[in-house]
């Protein structure tokens, strides 16, 4: 077996007007509480589209593998610097449950309907683990198909830019001959910038 990237996108929280791009293709059973969750939803949905894959998914063919480096810890001093601000009316019990790095990839499982496979990692400078990782579960035939990817704190490039700046990149990664079969774009070069 040998893996294929069938599926790329790279996203950056960077926008004109401030916003995370959103992905289209959702219903309402995903609600998005921070700007890392839109940002994870919106590559997930965007590197499906990329690879063809209708949305929801409703099977458990495609494993997500997400690697998250510090940009989670913006999340949780959120959360405590409403508490520090409002008192303890600042900041609700009930969301404290998406301050975590699994909340992140849960929120593109359930918006998805993802049913295969989910592992969160942490990542340094780069996300080749992540990449790594799903492709040897794709040689070794543990999964058909995978949704690797991270989401990393970058520095603003503008002066223009409040706030955290974040970037994505997600592949969707299958055995070639599935690829083939599948009729779809491989881009033949996308795991040798990673690997």
């Amino acid at each position: 077996m040998i893996p294929a990237v069938t599926g790329i996108s790279i996203l950056n929280s960077n926008t004109p007007d401030g916003k995370i791009p959103a992905f289209e293709g959702l219903d309402k059973k995903c609600r998005i509480y921070n700007a890392l969750d839109g940002l994870v939803v919106a590559s997930v949905g965007n590197v499906l589209l990329s690879a063809g894959i209708p949305v929801p998914v409703a099977n458990d063919d495609i494993s997500l593998y997400l690697g998250i480096d510090i940009s989670i810890e913006d999340i949780k001093n959120e959360y405590f610097n409403n508490i520090l601000d409002e008192g303890i009316l600042g900041a609700s019990p009930q969301l404290f449950q998406f301050t975590t790095p699994n909340s992140l990839a849960a929120q593109a499982t359930i918006a998805f309907d993802l049913r295969g496979e989910c592992i969160t990692m942490p990542i340094g400078s780069s996300f080749r683990e992540v990449v790594e990782y799903a492709c040897e579960c794709i040689i070794g035939r543990n999964i058909k198909m995978a949704i690797a990817g991270c989401i990393r704190k970058v520095k603003a490039l503008n002066l223009h830019t409040s706030g955290h700046v974040y970037s994505s990149e997600f592949f969707f990664i299958e055995d070639r001959e599935s690829a083939m079969r599948r009729g779809v774009k491989i881009y033949p070069n996308a795991l040798d910038s990673v690997l």
